[in-house]
């Protein structure tokens, strides 16, 4: 497993950086905000940083298929898939928040 590290525009702030292994990926252990304007930074941050992994896992599916492995590289684009829709329900609830 390697570090790397990602940037990621966002104003809800947590206290570790952003360089961590898959294999054992970082947790946010802080309370769940309970002001709107914190719920809608949390949201915002979330979805950013979701898109970015799934960048990430977008492009291992398409190495994946490049390297021959078209069933394990079926798999991470399902997944990608998935990521998506979550994330589209995310961005739902986020502009939602935002009008209420």
């Amino acid at each position: 497993m390697s570090d790397h590290t990602h940037e990621h525009t966002h104003t809800y702030t947590h206290d570790h950086d952003h360089q961590h292994e898959h294999g054992d990926h970082h947790h946010h252990d802080q309370p769940t905000p309970e002001t709107k304007d914190r719920m809608v930074a949390l949201l915002d941050y979330n979805c950013q940083h979701n898109e970015s992994h799934a960048a990430e896992l977008k492009r291992l599916a398409a190495k994946l298929k490049e390297q021959g492995h078209e069933a394990e590289g079926a798999k991470v684009a399902e997944a990608c898939e998935a990521f998506a829709k979550g994330n589209d329900a995310l961005r739902a609830a986020l502009e939602l928040l935002k009008e209420g």
